[in-house]
């Protein structure tokens, strides 16, 4: 065990590979992964070991030092406190100062005891991984928090996982209502909560599950992610499988085989999905509401068939709004945006396209390498390796309470180029 943390931690004091690659790409010049090279247990052990909270990627994943659910967004800072901004209304930011407030800018999240590692920020409830593991609070209803509770009221102190036992964790996603880990051991998909459209694969006919149930998946899986009502899972191999909302009916809520050759997946607020292939190319589908397949025409309607998005190669890391999709490239120094950008969510500084299906490169970042980057509806956030965090797209809830937070006051409405939000040394 001390020869592995060891070497974990000799990967983390590199958080990136050198490159001599030119171009629009970063084949060669990528972040060590969560996903890929350690969980969260290893993270936790090392942060316990070394007083420090390490530096890496999840290349999009829902949970990670950045991490943003519909209305949220939450940072685990260097401290290992966790800030957080947006809609509050079931005490999903953890402040007991703040209450059920919704909150504009960056507060702690001061209900915790211990330092944190990653967050998986949703709508109504927030987990984190801590040092003595996993952790949720916020709405209880339909059993999300996994202590197997299911009623209306909220959570104001963090709960432990009872669904869990003594398992270890590799990753954890939070969807609207359910919540799904992926077990270090067994490398098996366990979920729990909602279950109205199959997303916690079981029969429809039961519609919670508080207790939470092993996904029955033909091989052991590599990645996760999750979506409002879907979930995606990674192979070993490398091959896709989705269930839940439109990809599984009531008579076989069975995961789908989506693709082979997958690396790394993003799922979308509004029902479309994107992910890497491996030839670090995009790939699409679902919805097309406003472009955010990265094609053209608008189609509302779901399918499964697969778009390339052009333009765009040597992927790194991919993230799905809930019309707006998103790309880490350029050697992890660029992001490239498209889909609907109503409310500035390409971050390009030019609302006169109001959508794009061609990637276009958000402005105003620094020139520095890029660690991460999350997505919630119509916000993007980025983190740097410099430890900033810089977001661009809609605030307008800061007036009305209802739609997105961009992390400031309003105004601005919107911001439509990239714009710091905060450091994670900041106090």
């Amino acid at each position: 065990m001390l020869r592995r943390l060891i070497f974990i931690q000799f990967l983390l004091i590199l958080p990136f590979t050198l490159s001599c690659s030119k171009g629009r790409g970063n084949n060669s010049d990528s972040i060590m992964s969560l996903g890929s090279l350690y969980s969260l247990d290893d993270l936790s052990n090392l942060a316990k070991n070394s007083g420090k909270i390490p530096t890496y990627t999840t290349s999009g994943s829902e949970n990670g030092l950045i991490s943003m659910g519909d209305l949220t967004a939450c940072v685990v800072m260097t401290s290992g406190q966790i800030k957080c901004w947006g809609y509050n209304q079931s005490f999903q930011l953890g402040n007991s100062s703040a209450s059920t407030n919704n909150q504009a800018e960056p507060v702690y999240v001061n209900i915790l005891t211990e330092k944190a590692v990653a967050v998986s920020a949703a709508l109504n409830h927030t987990c984190a991984y801590l040092i003595s593991g996993m952790k949720c609070w916020g709405s209880q209803n339909n059993g999300k928090l996994g202590n197997r509770i299911s009623n209306t009221s909220y959570a104001s102190m963090p709960q432990d996982i009872l669904n869990l036992n003594s398992n270890q964790i590799k990753m954890m996603v939070t969807g609207d209502e359910h919540v799904c880990v992926l077990l270090s051991g067994s490398q098996q998909v366990f979920c729990w909560g909602l279950n109205d459209k199959g997303q916690v694969a079981q029969p429809f006919s039961k519609t919670t599950v508080i207790s939470g149930i092993n996904i029955q998946i033909p091989e052991s899986v590599k990645h996760i992610a999750t979506s409002d009502h879907s979930m995606c899972a990674i192979t070993i191999s490398g091959n896709l499988y989705c269930w839940g909302s439109y990809i599984t009916t009531n008579a076989n809520p069975n995961p789908k085989l989506i693709d082979s050759g997958v690396k790394n997946i993003s799922s979308g607020e509004k029902d479309h999905f994107c992910y890497i292939s491996a030839n670090d190319f995009v790939n699409c589908f679902g919805r097309n509401d406003k472009l955010q397949l990265g094609k053209m025409p608008e189609d509302p309607e779901y399918k499964l068939q697969k778009n390339t998005v052009q333009n765009l190669n040597n992927v790194s890391a991919i993230v799905a709004g809930a019309y707006h999709s998103c790309a880490i490239s350029d050697n992890n120094t660029s992001v490239y945006c498209w889909g609907d950008n109503s409310k500035g969510q390409l971050g390009n500084d030019d609302l006169a396209i109001d959508k794009s299906s061609t990637p276009i490169k958000v402005v105003s970042l620094p020139n520095k390498k890029i660690i991460d980057i999350a997505s919630s509806d119509n916000v993007t956030c980025v983190l740097l390796e410099s430890d900033d965090v810089f977001c661009w797209g809609n605030n307008s809830a800061p007036v009305d309470n209802l739609g997105d937070f961009l992390g400031i006051k309003n105004p601005p409405n919107f911001s439509n180029k990239a714009i710091k939000i905060l450091n994670r040394n900041d106090l």
